[in-house]
């Protein structure tokens, strides 16, 4: 199993984090249902601005980073869309003219492209915390984007273990870390899998 463990910096913005968590774990489940259906409006009822708003209803239904924007402003506080917008600003500096990374991309990544299955989410003592995931797949998704998540949470990713290694995670800036590995955490972990 692969794990983040992380310490707290604020409780608040933490449960804020848990709503994101339960909505994660949600959208991986059999038969997940995003609710976002074509609203039933009463047509003959209605004037025409009335109808005017339904249509423009009915078209926002059917756009999908619409419905995907509308779902990260449920689970996403403007505090963490912050971060994002400060991460991506670096990111799409180093691409230049290969492309720019919007905001919702990193929602696509934790919906979609992060093939993971959370586990467990658990307070530690001292405002520690462990997230615990599993994957059928390498590459799956890879870990940056998820610290990036748990940063802008106030979230701080210290060590992990990404399906080959412990590792300590050194930050040196806002979103740039370097593993150091720990070679005996490695071996134990690796053992306790096995058995």
């Amino acid at each position: 199993m692969l794990y983040v463990k992380f310490k707290i910096q604020e409780a608040e913005k933490f449960n804020d984090f848990k709503k994101l968590y339960k909505h994660l774990v949600d959208v991986r489940q059999p038969n997940f249902d995003f609710e976002d259906e074509v609203p039933d409006f009463d047509w003959d009822t209605m004037n025409e601005s009335d109808v005017e708003e339904a249509l423009k209803k009915i078209d926002e239904s059917l756009d999908d980073e619409a419905l995907a924007l509308k779902r990260y402003k449920k689970v996403i506080p403007n505090y963490a869309t912050s971060v994002f917008k400060k991460y991506f600003q670096i990111d799409n500096d180093k691409l230049g003219n290969l492309g720019i990374q919007e905001v919702l991309s990193i929602f696509n990544y934790l919906e979609f492209g992060f093939e993971v299955d959370f586990n467990n989410l658990e307070l530690l003592k001292d405002d520690n915390g462990i997230v615990q995931f599993s994957t059928g797949n390498f590459p799956f998704g890879g870990l940056e984007r998820f610290f990036v998540t748990l940063k802008a949470f106030n979230i701080i990713p210290a060590e992990c273990f990404d399906g080959f290694s412990v590792n300590e995670i050194n930050w040196d800036s806002e979103f740039s870390y370097d593993f150091i590995e720990l070679e005996k955490e490695t071996e134990v972990y690796i053992n306790k899998l096995k058995a």
